[in-house]
C-alpha cells in the first residue's frame, strides 16, 4: 500500500463524494493514490491526470506548441488541395483554421490547464465535450455537422500531444491508480511499473490478459466495476482492496483507517505464510512441481525466493506488446538467455519453458486493430505463425540459442490438429538446420510441448501425445473455448468453471493420455494459482502447476498439507459424479478436503482468484 500524494482536490473544482464500488477482485494486494483517467469515450484514449502546480506553465507551452503544429499540418495539407476542382476541401479546411483559432475555446483549454491543473490532453477533451454538447442541440443541420470539423482538429491535436507511438503513460511522473473503462495487454505492457499503484476498469475479467499481467507484474487489480469511469475525475483519490474487489472513491477518514487496518492484516498473514513457506521448504515436498509464470519486463532474479522450481510458462509475446515493431533475433536471443540462465540457478531439474509467439485474441501490438470478426477464434497464436513462416523462423532460433546458456524448451500454443504440431515440429528442425549451418551451438534435444487449450486437443491427447515430449494445459483457454464462453467478458464471468464437469473431463482425458504415453502434464492456466483446484489437480495426475511467482508459498503451504492419498480419493469421486454436480459442488467439496487439512485457509483464500 502507498501512501496518498495531494489529498486536496485541485484548485477550480470540488472533490467527488465518497463512495464505494464492488468489481472482480483479479491481482490481491491495496493501493491508494491519485486517478490518472484513461479515457476511451472515443476511438482515441486520452489520458488525464493532475498536474503539480510547478509542471503548470510547462503543461501551456506544450499546449501552444501543439496548436501551432496543428495550424501548420493544416495549412500544409491546404496547399496541397489547392488544386482541388470545386474548392470543397480547401473550405473544409479553411473552416478548420477557424476553428483552430477560436478565442472562447482556447481560453477554455488554458483555463483548464491553469485553474484546474488538468493536463492538456484532457483539456481539449473536456472542451470539446462541450461543443459536442453545444452543436448536439442545434437544429440546424449545417451547424450541426460542424461537431465533425471540432473532433478532427481534437484528434489532430492529442494526436500530436501523445506523439506517434508514444504510451499514453509518459507523462506520468508521480505514484497514480489508472482507472479505465478497459486495458489491452500492450496497455498495460507500458505502464511505468515504479509509478502505477493499481488500477481499476469498467470492464474485464479474473482471466483477461491485462489481469494475468496485473498479477506478474504485482500491480493490485480490479476488473468488472461497471461505471466506475464516471464516478471519478483526475484528481481523485482512490482506494483500491485487490482482495475484495471494492474500490472507494475519495474515502474519507473513517473509511482510510479502516483499509489500513485490513491492509496491515493482510500484509502480516502474508508476512507468515512466506516465513513458513522458506522454513518447511526443505522437509516437505508437494507431489507436483511448482513452478513459476514469467514474461519479459518482469524481473525474474527472485524467483528463488519464492521457492519456484521452474519456469514453467515463459510468455515470449510481450516482446511484441511493447512495441510497434517485431523483436529481432538479436533482442530475443538476448531476453531468452538471461531466462534460461535464472532457471538454471533454480536448483535440480528446473528448466524454463518457452511458448511460442501467442499473438491475437486480446493480445495485440500498440497500434495494431483485429480485423477480424472473431478473433479469439482466428488466426492467432500458432496459426499467426505457421501463417507467418519467417517470423516463426526466426523466433526459433533465438530459443534454440538461447537453449545453449540453460535448459530450456520450447511450447506451441492453440494447437488445435496433428498437422499444426507436425507443422511447428518441422519448423523447428528447419531452425535446428539453419544454426548447424551457421555454426551455431543449441540443445539439439531440446523438450518441444504444446499447449492443450482446445477441446480437440483434449479429446485427441493420444495421439498429440506420442508426437511431442510434454503437456501444458491452459485452463484460461480451455474453459473459454469448452463454456463458449469469452473469458474477458464480465457478463458471462459465471460461465467461467475451472470445476465445471465437461473442463475436468478434458483435464482428466489429457492427464490420462499423457501418462499412458510416459510423458509429464502441467496446468499453467490461472487455476494453477488456486489451491483448491490444485488438489484437484494434483489428484488427478498433473504433475506440475505454474503461476505468478507470488502464488507458490501460500499454494505449496496448502498442497504439503494434502497427501497424495486423500488427493487422489478426491479426484476419483469428482470423476465419479460425471455430470451430475455443477461446478460450484465440486469446488465446495474440494475446498472442504483443503480446510479439513488448513484450518486457516478460511482466512488465506482472499489470497486466491482463479476460484
Amino acid at each position: 500500500m502507498s501512501d496518498c500524494p495531494n489529498t486536496d482536490a485541485p484548485s477550480g473544482r470540488a472533490a467527488s463524494a465518497t463512495v464505494s464500488v464492488s468489481g472482480l477482485a483479479t491481482s490481491r494486494g491495496f493501493a491508494a493514490g491519485p486517478v490518472f483517467l484513461y479515457s476511451k469515450n472515443s476511438a482515441l484514449a486520452v489520458p488525464e491526470y493532475i498536474l503539480s502546480d510547478a509542471d503548470v506553465e510547462a503543461e501551456l507551452s506544450r499546449y501552444r506548441a501543439a496548436l501551432a503544429e496543428t495550424r501548420r499540418q493544416i495549412e500544409e495539407l491546404a496547399a496541397k488541395l489547392k488544386s482541388d476542382a470545386d474548392g470543397i476541401a480547401s473550405d473544409v479546411l479553411a473552416n478548420h483554421l477557424l476553428l483552430l483559432d477560436d478565442p472562447v475555446a482556447n481560453a477554455a483549454v488554458e483555463r483548464r490547464i491553469r485553474d484546474e491543473r488538468l493536463n492538456a490532453e484532457a483539456a481539449i477533451r473536456r472542451t470539446t465535450d462541450d461543443f459536442r454538447a453545444m452543436f448536439a442541440k442545434m437544429k440546424d443541420e449545417y451547424l450541426r455537422e460542424r461537431q465533425r470539423d471540432v473532433e478532427d482538429i481534437e484528434s489532430r491535436m492529442i494526436r500530436i500531444l501523445l506523439g506517434c507511438g508514444d504510451s499514453a503513460f509518459k507523462h506520468v511522473t508521480s505514484p497514480v491508480i489508472v482507472v479505465a473503462d478497459d486495458l489491452t495487454p500492450s496497455e498495460t505492457v507500458t505502464f511505468p511499473r515504479e509509478l502505477i499503484l493499481g488500477f481499476a476498469t469498467n470492464r474485464g475479467s479474473a482471466t483477461s490478459h491485462a489481469a494475468l499481467l496485473a498479477r506478474a507484474l504485482g500491480i493490485p487489480a480490479v476488473v468488472g466495476l461497471g461505471d466506475i469511469t464516471s464516478r471519478v475525475q483526475a484528481g481523485d483519490i482512490i482506494q483500491l482492496d485487490g482482495s475484495t474487489g471494492v474500490v472507494t472513491v475519495n474515502p474519507d477518514a473513517q473509511t482510510r483507517a479502516a483499509f489500513d487496518r485490513h491492509a496491515k492484516s493482510e500484509q502480516e498473514l502474508l508476512a507468515r505464510i512466506e516465513k513458513d513457506d522458506v522454513d518447511a521448504r526443505g522437509t516437505s515436498v508437494p507431489s507436483v512441481r511448482l513452478c513459476a509464470n514469467v514474461q519479459p519486463g518482469v524481473s525474474i532474479k527472485d524467483l528463488s525466493s519464492y521457492g519456484a522450481q521452474g519456469i514453467g510458462l515463459y510468455r515470449s509475446e510481450y516482446l511484441w506488446l511493447g512495441g510497434e515493431a517485431d523483436p529481432d533475433e538479436e533482442e530475443q536471443v538476448a531476453a531468452y538467455s538471461e531466462a534460461a540462465r535464472s532457471a538454471a540457478e533454480l536448483g535440480a531439474d528446473a528448466r524454463v519453458v518457452f511458448r511460442v509467439l501467442d499473438l491475437g485474441g486480446d493480445k495485440m501490438q500498440r497500434g495494431q486493430r483485429v480485423h477480424e470478426s472473431n478473433p479469439f477464434l482466428g488466426n492467432r497464436s500458432i496459426r499467426y505463425l505457421l501463417s507467418h513462416r519467417e517470423v516463426f523462423h526466426v523466433q526459433l532460433r533465438a530459443i534454440l540459442r538461447a537453449s545453449a546458456h540453460g535448459p530450456s524448451a520450447v511450447m506451441y500454443p492453440m494447437i488445435a490438429t496433428l498437422d499444426e504440431l507436425r507443422d511447428a515440429n518441422a519448423e523447428l528442425v528447419r531452425a535446428m538446420e539453419s544454426l548447424r549451418a551457421d555454426g551455431i551451438p543449441f540443445d539439439a534435444k531440446i523438450p518441444r510441448g504444446m499447449m492443450v487449450e482446445v477441446p480437440s486437443a483434449a479429446l485427441n491427447a493420444d495421439a498429440f501425445a506420442k508426437e511431442c515430449d510434454f503437456f501444458s494445459i491452459g485452463t484460461n483457454d480451455l474453459v473459454q473455448y469448452t463454456m463458449a464462453a469469452d473469458r474477458a467478458n464480465e457478463r458471462v464471468s459465471y460461465l467461467y468453471q475451472p470445476a465445471n464437469p465437461a473442463v475436468i473431463r478434458l483435464v482428466d482425458m489429457t492427464v490420462r493420455a499423457a501418462r499412458a504415453a510416459g510423458i509429464p502434464v502441467a496446468v499453467c492456466g490461472e487455476s494453477a494459482s488456486d489451491p483448491v483446484l490444485g488438489v484437484l489437480w494434483m489428484g488427478l495426475g498433473v504433475t506440475e502447476l505454474s503461476m505468478s511467482a507470488g502464488y507458490i508459498p501460500p499454494v505449496r503451504k496448502v498442497l504439503q498439507a494434502v497427501s497424495m492419498d486423500d488427493a487422489r480419493a478426491l479426484a476419483e469421486r469428482v470423476r465419479g459424479y460425471g455430470a451430475s454436480r455443477a461446478a460450484a459442488e465440486i469446488y465446495a467439496e474440494c475446498r472442504a478436503l483443503v480446510l479439513s487439512k488448513v484450518p486457516e485457509f478460511e482466512e488465506m483464500q482472499s489470497f486466491f482468484t482463479a476460484g
